[in-house]
């Protein structure tokens, strides 16, 4: 039997500051991007948003918890995961989340309008995160 293939790959900006909670002993973060998509249709050009919330689980939540905030610019990696459930008056309901597996800061704060120098978060000393510890020296070629 084939496996299959859950990937995903998104570049926005954090409609918020990251929502950062302890559960049963792990570290959870909650982060919403927004993706612009811009097109042209019958010679005009348009432009459409699409939002996407995302879960970073371990040391990938804490590391997003204190450099990421409203606006900035993240790429993220990860796999979607579809839930259901039954809200309190009987009615179904249901999302798809992104599972960040990967993320990389990307540029500034600039699309957050009220940021300041005052406001301005210090960058990582690193790049991006991948928890599963991989590096180029691993690679046989």
């Amino acid at each position: 039997m084939a496996n299959d293939l859950n990937k995903v790959i998104l570049l926005g900006r954090l409609t918020r500051d990251p929502e950062f909670k302890a559960v049963g002993g792990s570290n959870l973060c909650n982060i919403s991007l927004a993706n612009n998509r811009v097109y042209v249709s019958n010679g005009e050009k348009k432009e459409e948003t699409h939002y996407f919330d995302c879960v970073a689980w371990g040391k990938a939540a804490e590391i997003i918890k204190q450099y990421a905030t409203k606006g900035k610019q993240l790429l993220v990696e990860g796999r979607l995961q579809y839930q259901s459930w039954e809200t309190p008056d009987g009615k179904k309901a249901s999302k798809v989340r992104v599972y960040i597996e990967n993320f990389q800061f990307i540029g500034s704060n600039t699309g957050n309008r009220n940021s300041g120098p005052e406001d301005a978060v210090p960058e990582p000393s690193y790049d991006s995160y991948s928890p599963s510890g991989d590096s180029d020296s691993d690679i046989p070629f």
